[in-house]
């Protein structure tokens, strides 16, 4: 029997990446064992795609924008990114006249602040998940060495969000939307004061790579050894003010005032300015020789990289999401985390430091108690390795299936 037919517009999809690209493969997929997919995307992404499909492609078209999206440096990244958006929702236009299509899913995995007139094609359409919603905790910006324009970027936005409530065109387009998911509940809130009837808050991460839990659990008794002599920890993401690297240093340091030997590998574009003061900082805290800053990896690379260290440290103030967790976890990694945004669900609660407190001073503080007893008995630590391992395989694809099931083709039946 042929599968019903849906437009997916997933302007980021990357099977071999993580973060948003890899978000927008994983939920594509998930509807591909439902639907035929006609799936809107960039050029660059097409590629990568067929690739990893092969001969399995039967059921999925695909249709490419004309607009790139290059950078997301403000204000031209949104500008650019609107334009792409607009150019998708055309191009959707067209397939709905053509197409016997019974409806749309956007899966810009990204914030609800750019959504198209999607009403304005006459066929059921879900949005999402979308984040954006999430604020950092007043607490967690006062008292650390935030640049003033930084700072005031973060106090202010929720009033952003909140004006972004009032755009007609975002209230119409939610109001419309069949369903709206959302990464969290902070976002779920600003959905509905939008307009949106039926939000579901989902999270929206997944963990595509089959895990051999008994290779990883030979690896990390091999690396028991390891940490009661030197723990190595592994921080990555992009580098920016929010994701907090400032905090990993600041672990770092604490840990060896302290007698704790650790040293730390930080992955991200070390060569703008932030990346530049986090390395002045290494130095100025003493520990340059203990902290190793590598630029960007493909995926592959960066997973055989963690299965060299013991934990993960995890210092975003509000991600949507928690892949990097769930990657790190699925190699025996417990990690050190504030416990924010997509972090709470994605963190295990029976490891390392899955909340990170009241303020940054005592996420340190619970840090370097959680090292000191590591390195004073491995066999917690691998204890804590076992239990993140084992939480990260509750992050499968059958999930996100799940999520397709109970709420799009639901939507879509009628």
């Amino acid at each position: 029997m042929n599968k019903p037919q849906i437009i997916v517009i997933a302007l980021s999809i990357d099977p071999t990446a993580g973060s948003e690209a890899g978000k927008g493969w994983w939920w594509a997929t998930a509807l591909s064992q439902f639907f035929h997919l006609h799936v809107i995307t960039q050029k660059h992404h097409v590629e990568q795609c067929h690739q990893f499909l092969q001969d399995d492609s039967s059921g999925w078209e695909f249709h490419t924008t004309e607009t790139m999206l290059e950078t997301w440096a403000f204000p031209y990244g949104y500008i650019r990114y609107a334009k792409l958006v607009k150019e998708a929702c055309a191009i959707a236009a067209g397939i709905v006249r053509n197409q016997p299509i019974v409806g749309l899913c956007h899966l810009i995995l990204g914030s609800f602040r750019v959504l198209p007139r999607y009403d304005k094609l006459g066929i059921p359409y879900t949005v999402g998940p979308l984040g954006g919603g999430e604020c950092a905790p007043f607490r967690y910006l006062m008292g650390r060495s935030l640049p003033l324009k930084e700072r005031l970027v973060e106090l202010g936005r929720p009033l952003m969000n909140a004006m972004f409530t009032l755009v007609p065109p975002l209230r119409k387009c939610l109001k419309g939307s069949a369903v709206a998911f959302a990464t969290s509940e902070e976002t779920a809130i600003v959905l509905r004061r939008m307009g949106a009837q039926h939000t579901v808050v989902v999270f929206p991460d997944a963990y595509d790579t089959p895990i051999d839990t008994a290779a990883v659990m030979e690896n990390q008794t091999k690396q028991r050894v390891m940490v009661g002599s030197k723990i190595r920890l592994l921080w990555q993401g992009r580098v920016l003010w929010w994701k907090c690297p400032d905090l990993a240093l600041d672990i770092l340091a604490s840990a060896m005032r302290e007698g704790i030997r650790v040293e730390l590998t930080m992955v991200g574009d070390w060569d703008g300015m932030l990346g530049k003061q986090m390395k002045a900082r290494a130095v100025k805290l003493g520990v340059g020789s203990s902290v190793v800053f590598i630029p960007g990896m493909s995926r592959v690379d960066y997973l055989e990289l963690q299965a060299t260290h013991h934990a993960f440290l995890a210092t975003s103030l509000h991600d949507s999401g928690g892949i990097p967790l769930i990657e790190a976890q699925a190699r025996g990694l417990p990690c050190l985390t504030l416990g924010l945004g997509g972090n709470r669900e994605s963190a295990c609660s029976e490891a390392g430091v899955p909340v990170g407190g009241t303020c940054p001073a005592e996420f340190v503080e619970r840090s370097v108690a959680c090292l000191r007893r590591w390195q004073t008995d491995p066999a917690q630590w691998l204890g804590d390795a076992s239990a993140a391992l084992d939480y990260s395989t509750t992050f499968t694809n059958a999930r996100l299936q799940g999520y397709v099931r109970e709420h799009v083709v639901k939507a879509f039946e009628g």
